[in-house]
């Protein structure tokens, strides 16, 4: 039993360190207080190609804008609505 909670305790490791991304559109690149929160993604790619179909849906792809948060958390202030993200990329 103990071998077998070796073997399985780095599966699960690395499992809990995955990334995770937010995306973040703006309608309007100008009014950045106008947004909409696409949810959670597995990846980067994934986030950006969420935010573009969006943008491409609401017919925003010229005036609008969008951002990927990693790994985003509402900070101590959970009744703000503010998203403290490790990073944000494009």
């Amino acid at each position: 039993m103990f071998k077998v909670m070796i073997c399985v305790l780095p599966f699960f490791a690395m499992v809990g360190c995955s990334d995770r991304w937010e995306g973040f559109v703006y309608p309007n690149r100008n009014n950045l207080s106008n947004h909409r929160n696409l949810g959670a993604f597995e990846s980067l790619e994934m986030c950006r190609a969420a935010a573009k179909g969006f943008l491409a849906e609401i017919k925003a792809l010229e005036s609008g804008d969008y951002e990927c948060g990693k790994n985003c958390d509402n900070g101590s202030n959970f009744s703000s609505g503010i998203k403290i993200c490790e990073e944000t990329l494009r």
